[in-house]
């Protein structure tokens, strides 16, 4: 019997391990301020219960656990449990990535020195600015620019930058978020020794060109490249409408990606974990840059393996977690191709009904390894839960096909099966006050 713990488990982690073949295994959960960080950013900050110091919380871990037979700590959850993961990991001398490198990876300046010193052509310029406005490094950029904060987080905060006059009033909006890095700063301290921390944004040099998502995993220092999934936008928008596998771009450029980040992770000193790093290709300059790393399984690309390769992402973390070779397959899945498809609309809504249990068996019913994901509560406004500040996501649906066509045929007939009910804000507001005014 092979027991593993989960920090910060996610309603994903608790499905894939269920739709994957597993036996001998049992899974203890650790839950931890995952959606009470979220709530800092998606709600008033003033209603948010305070949350535990990140490095009592590890202690208190390997407290709750003494003596369990524990053979691999695994996260998937973004901020804070996959660097409580490694802490854990290393403290039980179990395989992990060092805390210090997860850390170095999610912290986008320091992650921007480090990628420069080992592979310079693919980071763009850089600045740090200080949110009070007294510290700012020289920045020369020129508009557009991109910026975001210092630890980013379902991409709240990272977006295009058109002016100074915007410059600065974002700067205004983060100084208001100090509670959300708070344990961020802790575990930087704590591992790293660094310190620059949440009172500072990043403004970079605005990359344009074909996004794709490279996932990978490091077996001691051997570093492997999986994947190479294709991140599609809206027109005209830097919001994802859906995640294509396998890529469409050229072989050989994907080929270029994989060197470079082999490179880049050997010399990070990143082992034994997965990773998926965001990449840029600019068609006309022939050039790949590096837009983040991310020390995580991409969870929501799990599945796209399973439809076109024939394994779970989820059995390489596991493997990976407990010290074995992870056990991968080349296109060897039902389908030719897979996606995951964001449902997304850039107008604040209502949430009058959401999706019955019944619908949602019968879209697994007649499309077994579909995954359908409700990311909205009824009754609430989209904008109060966890968004990007650009548009307002209220469900993901992941599907195989043989092509892309087909795929918009399956998307077609189970977003039309799926009862959403949303409302315009302005409709909901035009009906209430004519009620108070009968």
């Amino acid at each position: 019997m092979k027991t593993y713990l989960v920090c910060c488990p996610t309603h994903r982690d608790r499905r894939e391990f269920s739709r994957i073949p597993l036996s001998g295994v049992q899974f203890l959960f650790h839950d931890y301020a995952s959606i009470e960080l979220e709530n800092y950013i998606g709600s008033d900050a003033s209603t948010v219960l305070s949350v535990a110091d990140p490095l009592a919380e590890i202690d208190l871990i390997l407290a709750r656990f003494k003596g369990e037979a524990i053979h691999g700590v695994v996260s998937t959850d973004d901020y804070p449990g996959s660097t409580i993961a490694c802490a854990v990991a290393q403290r039980l001398n179990l395989p992990a990535p060092d805390p210090a490198v997860n850390l170095l990876c999610q912290h986008k300046y320091y992650s921007r020195l480090a990628q420069r010193s080992i592979v310079p052509d693919a980071v763009p310029k850089v600045a740090l600015i200080d949110v009070q406005g007294s510290r700012d490094r020289p920045w020369n950029h020129d508009f557009p620019a991109f910026i975001k904060p210092i630890k980013s987080f379902f991409s709240v905060g990272a977006q295009k930058l058109s002016s100074k006059q915007e410059f600065h009033r974002l700067r205004l909006r983060w100084q208001q978020f100090e509670l959300f890095f708070l344990h961020f700063e802790r575990l930087l301290e704590r591992y790293t020794g660094l310190r620059v921390g949440s009172e500072y944004l990043i403004v970079e040099e605005y990359l344009q060109g074909l996004q794709v998502t490279i996932e990978g995993y490091a077996y001691g220092d051997e570093v492997h490249i999986m994947s190479v999934v294709d991140s599609v936008m809206f027109p005209g928008t830097m919001a994802f409408q859906r995640f294509e596998y396998p890529s469409s771009l050229p072989v050989a450029v994907q080929e270029r990606m994989g060197v470079l980040v082999k490179l880049l992770m050997r010399n990070l000193g990143y082992q034994n974990g997965m990773f998926n790093i965001e990449l840029i290709y600019n068609v006309e300059l022939d050039r790949i840059f590096i837009v983040e790393i991310n020390p995580r399984l991409a969870s929501q690309f799990a599945d796209l393996y399973q439809k076109v390769d024939g394994y779970n992402s989820y059995s390489v973390m596991l493997d990976i977690a407990v010290g074995q070779r992870p056990r991968t397959r080349h296109r060897a899945g039902p389908h030719r191709m897979a996606a995951s498809c964001v449902l997304r609309t850039f107008e604040d809504r209502l949430v009058v009904a959401l999706p019955s249990d019944f619908e949602l068996e019968a879209v697994v019913a007649r499309h077994a390894d579909a995954r359908v994901e409700v990311l909205a509560t009824a009754g609430r406004l989209l904008s109060q839960e966890m968004q990007d500040e650009i548009s307002f996501r209220y469900g993901i649906i992941s599907i195989g096909g043989s092509n892309r066509e087909d795929i918009f045929a399956t998307l077609e007939e189970i977003s039309s099966s799926l009862s959403f009910h949303l409302e315009p804000v302005s409709l909901v507001a035009s009906r209430e006050i004519r009620s108070a005014e009968i």
